[in-house]
């Protein structure tokens, strides 16, 4: 980045926001800076001006342009910023490693974090990235991921960007940043006395109306106007006579290229020449390529190269050289004829493979320069998008795209000829990476005009398979069912291709409510996949079957299914481990109640996800993990969890698990006593749901009716849960994952007169209970359930004493809670007390305010009035507001641990670290480390170690 000279004139107020984010940065508090504007309206001279300040301030800075051709070149924006400065935050090894292009994508941006916050924490930091509307898809990726991710480290972002843009992946990723709190300053044009007063800085003189008269032409831009002023006084039409400036018979064009245009007008032919292919190379570029480009010696550019340096045109930038401003570059570029440009990018091609640039760099010449039925230009393009693909799908999907127009209509391709099978590869992973980026109606688009000309089997198969499990992973489970059968319909389909495609098939039957149909799926897809080898997809079959297990309340089933299936996985590793088999036993283990072991494998299994970047699987171990501590009771750690999923699925555009986690925080938020809350987040996930995004009936209907009746309105509750009563004792699911579920359905529906429905819930409790004799929730539960049925109260009893032997605290305190009651009707009241008071402390522990107040206005009316019970958290700000879980966090965070560090030492992952930090933070109101280090350091001097 460079500066065009000309002065901060009108920009006070911006220029002080950038100053006091630095100074904060400085004082340690993160942030972002968005700062946006037409080209040359002075982005880049106030990003230098953050960069200047941080430097005044002993702040490390790490700063990169994006130029038009970083767009195809995955992280290479932010990898050149991190790597260059007087203090790089990669050394040559991290670089390496990052950069290598076998490296997953979504490890590539944790180990970036990891390294960006071990720097921050040694040096605050600020990480400036100019016209980052050129930065490719990663980099878009890497800024909705790192940002908030790095929110509690000192790390500036100042992020400049052209306006207006065609929607992309960056585009996107900038609205995001603003969404979530990022400080947007807007550049517009300069008033009229701005730029009277901009004309007097600049010229040293008081302009008068000629002057005035002309500036005003430059429409308040200040880089067209500096360069206006400029040309004046290069081009001798300036006279000051009395520190007053006059134009002497200037004309002038008005537009920007115009302006530039110009200034180059009288440039010698050499360093015209230079400037013409340094403007087809397009970023920095070295001498070697700018003399092959032009085809001449290197030694014979150096006068130009000098020249152009003098002139403020180029800039040195050490082994390197760019243009001092994009403007120029684009004046220079679109002053060339097209059959130049066309010829110059062809032969710049050759050139720079030469010299050793990747592939990928080369393709964006190719296709600048490729004409109709050009197959060595088509491979290029082909190789580029299989190196990138992996980090840069949608761009990879762009190149193969624009390979197929290439390859137009020609019959001897398009019919069966030579290349007919290439053409077969290039359209299956052209729409392979279309759905895999969610462009799903593009995807479905061209693979519907692929399948429909006829393709080789194995094409045919990896645009069927990509295009199911997209849909899958975008949640949309109704379309993937859909596909899936007119896919399995194909009399020539691979058996591998099948085995995925009913592997893929088995998962999205559980969601659209065939449990027998997904479990029979899943068998299939394991048995063909044996029989060819396609061990991922019996491996994601398997799995499938411990769901529809569970569903049918078959607990040991389930467990072994899971057990199968990771045993496999490690056996046969490769993708049928990276399926992360782990997952799904470990939802078995919670439900048979063998907690710590599947807090276990929880715990490793998204370490190994981790290392190998599978980030699809992030949502789901915090979504299980959520699961496990709300049936542990601890709804706090339980909230931190399903926070910290939601917002991976938020930064990764993920969209299939966030109607569940949405659920799973609407009923954490109800038990916390947070109903309206609850409500909203109950919309978010029905506006989800209405669009097509899938979910299990148990994930919503469910917390929505709980909700339904906290409002005040338990018909419209027991009506919203009409098919849950429907599918009993058939589905199941929602007793084996909350036990106390069942008893509370019996309660609804008694309460609704609905006898006979309460009754098909006390005899799917009995039966669940019957096939699980050693899971003591289950036992209690259909214990509890009769009870409630035919007012029991030895049954209540019973169940008490069964979940006693239970980890789940909460359906322990609900069955007190209801025999309490039944000894207060049958005026024993002692005993209802004692229960009362028990159920209370219960809730108390675990956090369930509405629940607890509940427990006590039943005791006030049985006329004990006493102090709060217990342990409960009252107030919501302040040292005392934090949890155990925030203050472990906050106490690490205190001695100088990275999130990551933290997250490592408390088993967690970075991302519930950062959750937790976030939350301390705003009950402490501060804003840094440095300041949550002095409250904890404050506090535990004086001995109070409590939270």
């Amino acid at each position: 980045m460079t500066s065009t000279g000309e002065p901060l004139v009108g920009r006070e107020r911006v220029v002080a926001q950038v100053r006091s984010a630095v100074a904060d940065v400085a004082a340690g508090t993160g942030g972002c800076v968005l700062i946006e504007g037409p080209t040359g309206i002075g982005k880049t001279r106030l990003l230098e001006f953050g960069l200047a300040q941080a430097r005044e301030n002993a702040v490390a800075v790490a700063s990169a342009r994006a130029t038009e051709y970083d767009r195809i070149a995955p992280l290479h924006v932010l990898l050149s910023a991190l790597r260059g400065g007087a203090r790089p935050v990669l050394d040559d090894v991290t670089f390496n490693a990052i950069a290598e292009r076998e490296v997953n994508r979504f490890w590539q941006l944790d180990r970036l974090a990891e390294r960006i916050e071990e720097a921050a924490m040694d040096t605050p930091l600020v990480v400036a990235i100019d016209d980052v509307q050129w930065a490719d898809e990663l980099t878009a990726l890497a800024l909705r991921t790192l940002v908030p991710e790095l929110g509690s480290a000192p790390v500036l972002w100042l992020i400049a960007h052209r306006v207006p843009q065609p929607r992309s992946p960056v585009t996107d990723a900038v609205a995001w940043l603003v969404a979530e709190g990022a400080t947007r300053l807007s550049l517009g044009q300069l008033s009229a006395g701005e730029v009277a007063k901009f004309c007097a800085y600049t010229l040293g003189a008081v302009p008068d109306d000629t002057v005035l008269a002309l500036a005003h032409g430059s429409g308040g831009n200040p880089f067209l106007l500096n360069h206006l002023l400029r040309t004046l006084r290069d081009e001798g039409q300036l006279r000051v006579d009395d520190y007053t400036a006059s134009v002497v018979n200037a004309e002038l064009p008005a537009s920007f290229l115009g302006v530039v245009e110009h200034r180059l007008r009288d440039l010698g032919p050499t360093v015209r020449r230079l400037l013409d292919v340094a403007s087809v190379i397009g970023r920095r570029f070295t001498l070697h390529e700018a003399a092959g480009l032009a085809g001449v010696p290197a030694v014979q550019l150096l006068p130009a190269v000098e020249e152009a340096v003098r002139l403020g045109l180029l800039v040195d930038s050490g082994d390197q050289f760019s243009f001092g401003h994009d403007i120029i570059r684009e004046a220079v570029y679109h002053s060339l004829p097209g059959p130049v440009r066309y010829a110059l990018h062809r032969e710049a091609a050759t050139v720079l493979r030469h010299e050793g640039r990747g592939v990928a760099e080369v393709a964006e010449h190719v296709v600048r320069s490729a004409r109709k039925g050009d197959l060595h230009a088509v491979e290029v393009l082909r190789q580029a998008a299989m190196e990138i693909a992996e980090r840069a799908p949608g761009t990879a999907a762009d190149l193969l795209l624009r390979a197929l127009d290439l390859l137009g209509d020609d019959e001897a391709v398009q019919s069966g000829g030579d290349d007919a099978g290439d053409t077969d590869q290039l359209l299956a992973d052209a729409v392979r990476l279309l759905a895999s980026v969610g462009r799903l109606s593009q995807a479905r688009r061209l693979g519907a005009q692929a399948l429909r000309r006829g393709l080789a089997p194995d094409a045919e198969a990896t645009i069927l398979v990509g295009m199911a499990e997209a849909l899958k992973h975008a949640g949309e489970d109704a379309a993937a069912v859909q596909t899936t059968t007119r896919a399995m319909e194909r009399p020539a389909l691979p058996e591998s291709a099948r085995a995925d495609l009913l592997a893929v098939r088995a998962h999205a039957l559980l969601y659209v409510d065939d449990v027998a149909g997904a479990d029979q799926a899943g068998a299939m897809a394991a048995e063909l996949g044996r029989h060819a080898g396609e061990y991922a997809a019996v491996v994601f079959g398997t799995v499938a079957r411990t769901m529809a297990a569970m569903c049918q309340g078959r607990l040991a089933d389930a467990v072994q299914f899971g057990h199968d299936a990771v045993a496999l996985a490690d056996r046969a590793g490769g993708a049928a481990k990276q399926r992360h088999p782990v997952l799904w036993l470990g939802r078995a283990m919670v439900a048979a109640e063998r907690f710590t072991e599947a807090d276990a494998l929880f715990e490793n299994g998204q370490r190994e996800a981790d290392s190998a970047g599978t980030a699809w699987t992030q949502p789901l171990w915090h979504y299980y993990r959520a699961e496990l501590r709300l049936a542990a009771g601890r709804l706090d750690d339980a909230a931190a969890e399903a926070e910290a999923g939601l917002a991976v699925t938020e930064r990764l555009s993920a969209q299939a698990l966030t109607v569940p986690l949405l659920g799973m925080l609407a009923e954490l938020s109800l038990r916390r006593d947070e109903l309206s809350d609850a409500a909203a987040l109950l919309e978010r996930a029905r506006g989800l749901r209405g669009g097509g995004i899938g979910a299990m009936r148990e994930e919503l209907d469910w917390v929505a009716a709980l909700v339904r009746e906290a409002a005040g309105d338990p018909a419209g509750a027991f009506e919203l849960l009409a098919d849950t009563y429907a599918a009993m004792p058939d589905r199941l699911l929602l007793l084996v994952t909350q036990p106390w579920a069942g008893p509370q359905l019996v309660r609804m529906a008694l309460e609704n007169d609905a006898k006979d429905a309460a009754s098909v819930i006390v005899s799917a409790a009995a039966g669940l209970a019957e096939k699980n004799r050693g899971v003591a929730a289950l036992v209690g539960a259909c214990a509890h359930a009769h009870g409630l049925y035919d007012n029991d109260i030895n049954a209540l009893r019973t169940a008490v004493a069964a979940y006693r032997d239970s980890p789940r605290l909460l359906a322990l305190a609900a069955a007190l809670e209801d025999l309490a009651r039944a000894d207060a009707t049958a005026a024993r009241t002692t005993s209802a007390v004692t229960s009362f008071t028990e159920a209370g402390e219960i809730y108390a522990r675990c956090g369930a305010r509405r629940d607890q107040a509940r427990v006590s206005r039943a005791l006030r009316g049985l006329g004990i009035r006493r102090r709060a019970l217990s342990t409960t958290r009252t107030v919501k700000v302040g040292w005392h507001s934090l949890t155990d879980a925030e203050l472990k966090v906050a106490r690490l965070v205190a001695q100088g641990l990275t999130n990551r560090a933290t997250a490592s030492r408390l088993f967690l992952s970075p991302h519930t670290v950062d959750t937790h930090l976030r939350h301390a933070f705003a009950k402490l109101g501060v804003t840094s480390r440095v300041e949550l280090t002095r409250q904890v350091l404050a506090h535990d001097e004086t001995g109070d170690t409590s939270s």
